[in-house]
């Protein structure tokens, strides 16, 4: 697969899960790179979107739109249309209720939805980044990297719930890290979490908060080391660890 047949299929279906489109997107930094831009503007569009539907809404809208029309041939026309705008102020706030919901869910919750969402796919990737777009990454959250981590498969600029992210890929021994940065939101405490089968664990560093997920810890405490050199400085490393 060429550049043009991938944009193609990139542009028809971002998940892109044909097996000569994957090696393609593992080969072409460009692509890559169009790859990851169309899927943060999906992630975007998603959320933009994702407004739940309580359970049973339709029926009750429906019952309304009944009574308000009753309601019209007894006591006239002006009558129904209140009763109908009445039901439609109730579905509004629904809403509202369910999106203050989600933008209060923890930072843990909206790691796991995100990176077992559409981003699944990336785990998959292995063949490493140029340190470039690593640092670009960073640099467009406003974020300055003193290093740049070697072993990043896969790099977004991700926008989790209510939080601009970087979202990395580390692959270690054939397990995949996700590794989020969060600029300009400090977490009240480290902590390690569990959910279903994967681990993470959220810390301080910098100015942000740091995020790994993975099916194993083993790798976290070399990786937060990394980072903190990375965002920190190596002497503001040492200098926290005594």
């Amino acid at each position: 697969m060429d550049c043009l047949e991938f944009r193609r299929l990139l542009g028809t279906d971002p998940r892109i899960a044909g097996a000569a489109a994957r090696e393609h997107l593992e080969s072409c930094p460009r692509c890559r790179d169009a790859y990851a831009r169309a899927h943060a503007f999906e992630g975007r569009l998603s959320q933009a979107l994702a407004v739940p539907v309580p359970e049973g809404l339709a029926d009750r809208v429906l019952l309304n739109q009944l009574t308000g029309e009753r309601q019209r041939r007894a006591t006239g026309f002006r009558y129904g249309w209140i009763a109908l705008a009445a039901a439609a102020s109730l579905a509004l706030a629904i809403g509202l209720v369910q999106r203050q919901r989600a933008s209060a869910a923890s930072i843990p919750d909206l790691v796991v939805a995100h990176v077992n969402g559409e981003e699944k796919p990336m785990l998959a990737l292995r063949t490493p980044v140029a340190s470039g777009e690593v640092k670009d990454a960073f640099t467009n959250r406003g974020v300055h990297l003193a290093s740049v981590p070697e072993g990043v498969s896969y790099v977004a600029e991700c926008p989790v719930g209510k939080y601009p992210t970087v979202h990395m890929v580390m692959p270690r021994d054939d397990q995949p890290v996700s590794v989020l940065y969060f600029p300009n939101y400090r977490v009240a405490a480290a902590q390690d979490f569990t959910r279903g089968t994967q681990h993470g664990r959220e810390v301080r560093v910098a100015d942000g908060t740091l995020v790994m997920l993975a099916e194993n810890t083993a790798e976290f405490d070399a990786l937060e080391h990394t980072w903190r050199n990375a965002l920190e400085g190596p002497a503001q490393t040492a200098a926290g660890s005594r």
